[in-house]
């Protein structure tokens, strides 16, 4: 396989992974399982964990709606917690659960405890609005293939251009003038 064949295919994936909501490497299904929560809640806090709930609101984009998404909070014995979506996909905070969920569209206002990781800490309510799935690096990178097409692009001109230039000159010169 080429190397601009390679170029090629991981341009694609990049693509089709930007093109997501959620971006690649997400753990949110955007399906509700009881299963799955229960496995993330164990798998990370173990058998003796303790479980939290907390509800978090959410304002639809398009038509200014409300509705509740329970959100479990898994506390291992020793201490550290993390927030476990309806989908099973765990989070270290309510705003890594918006960034990167499936549960919500772009545009959404999630509204719930800013420390919903931290049981002990006072109850400090914030906002967070669910982001477009370009992030800025996809943004950046994307700048930056296509200024790098076009110095390629730019070169690959001017060498023919020069080749032309040289070609001319060798038909007007008389022989012997060179």
């Amino acid at each position: 396989m080429t190397v601009w064949r390679r170029v090629g295919w991981l341009f694609v994936a990049a693509t089709a992974c930007a093109a997501t909501v959620s971006g690649c490497g997400s753990a949110s299904t955007g399906r509700a399982s009881s299963e799955a929560v229960v496995n993330t809640v164990r798998d990370f806090a173990g058998p003796d964990a303790k479980v939290y709930e907390s509800q978090v609101r959410v304002k639809n984009a398009d038509d200014g709606s409300f509705r509740w998404i329970p959100m479990v909070v898994a506390c291992k014995p020793e201490g550290g917690c993390q927030v476990v979506a309806p989908d099973g996909a765990g989070y270290p905070d309510l705003q890594a659960f918006v960034d990167d969920t499936k549960l919500i569209d772009p545009g959404d206002q999630v509204t719930g405890n800013a420390n919903i990781a931290s049981p002990d800490a006072p109850v400090r309510t914030e906002t967070f609005v669910k982001r477009s799935g370009l992030p800025l690096a996809w943004v950046a990178g994307g700048a930056l293939l296509v200024l790098l097409l076009a110095a390629v692009w730019l070169n690959a001109r001017s060498r023919r251009r020069r080749s032309d230039e040289q070609t001319l000159r060798a038909w007007e010169t008389p022989p012997g003038q060179e």
